[in-house]
């Protein structure tokens, strides 16, 4: 289930927003959790690596010889497994001269995935959503064409989700065969995604834990254009008075780190900055539009 998140956080003060890749309408990030959390969340070299100041190589031991990918990236469920997800966004947009207040919607909630059909090929779910401050959904999730493609309650769409359940060849390409630390991979998104327009972006393998099938990466890209069901206006405050200003993205570039096991997103969060063009019939401001996704496992109830 998608979710329309830009459609749902520019119509309120607070954003709702629906799991990656099952909920709602647009796009959305989810994370999950395997019934062993200790063992599926990224091994404790990783843990380490992520300091105060950011990701640290050195304090992680990298392995040099080459890995199957398919090991890390090929789902690896039971059939009434039962994964959680716990995930958040935000978009701001601030002006660039102090000169109208900033714009600020945030949008969570949870997602528990029971599953119905292990086949990686062709993973199939049933999904029970809570976005803070709406009504509970239920749903059947169906993935196909390696995370291109999702299937909710019967109907099919493509997956633009900047983050989600599984991997999504569509966002993060396909990987080489065999990949080891320190390997790249350049990936061109066709079509405008949740984070971005149509554009590129270059995955890097930061560290491999080959005994538990988990793997960090660094993704960082850049795009022109609108995003997939992206705001073309905004309305700002500006003494006192709420004005709709149409909106201009400049080019946009996003960073993050992700980690998967066995198929599986199990952290991931991303961000995206863009310069905007704000205008309306009276006023034209400059500022700085920054939006970021973050989705982390959690324990399944």
């Amino acid at each position: 289930m998608r979710f329309r998140l830009k459609e749902i956080l520019l119509s309120c003060s607070i954003l709702i927003i629906i799991p990656f890749g099952f909920t709602g309408s647009v796009n959305a990030k989810n994370k999950v959790a395997v019934p062993d959390v200790g063992e599926m969340f990224y091994a404790p070299h990783f843990k380490r690596a992520i300091t105060k100041k950011g990701y640290n190589p050195h304090k992680i031991k990298t392995r040099d010889h080459l890995i199957d990918s398919k090991k890390i990236f090929t789902l690896n469920v039971k059939n009434g497994e039962k994964l959680g997800n716990i995930f958040s966004r935000t978009i701001s947009y601030k002006s660039k001269t102090d000169s109208f207040a900033e714009v600020v919607s945030r949008v969570s909630g949870t997602g528990i995935y029971t599953v119905l059909n292990s086949d990686p090929q062709k993973p199939a779910f049933n999904g029970e959503f809570r976005y803070d401050g709406r009504p509970e959904s239920h749903g059947s999730v169906e993935i196909r064409d390696e995370g291109k493609t999702n299937i909710y309650n019967g109907k099919p769409y493509t997956n633009t989700d900047g983050s989600g359940l599984m991997y999504n060849s569509l966002i993060w390409g396909t990987p080489p065969d065999k990949i080891k630390s320190g390997d790249t991979w350049t990936v061109t998104i066709p079509q405008p995604w949740e984070l971005g327009g149509s554009g590129t972006q270059t995955i890097t393998v930061l560290d491999i834990d080959e005994k538990n099938n988990t793997i960090m990466l660094k993704r960082e890209g850049t795009s022109e254009g609108f995003y997939d069901h992206d705001a073309k206006n905004v309305g700002i405050i500006k003494d006192g008075k709420t004005i709709k200003m149409d909106i201009t993205p400049g080019q946009s570039h996003w960073i993050g780190y992700t980690i998967f096991k066995n198929g599986l997103v199990i952290s991931d969060e991303l961000l995206v900055t863009r310069p905007v063009t704000l205008t309306s019939d009276n006023f034209k401001f400059e500022a700085l539009e920054r939006e970021y996704i973050l989705l982390n496992a959690m324990p399944a109830p």
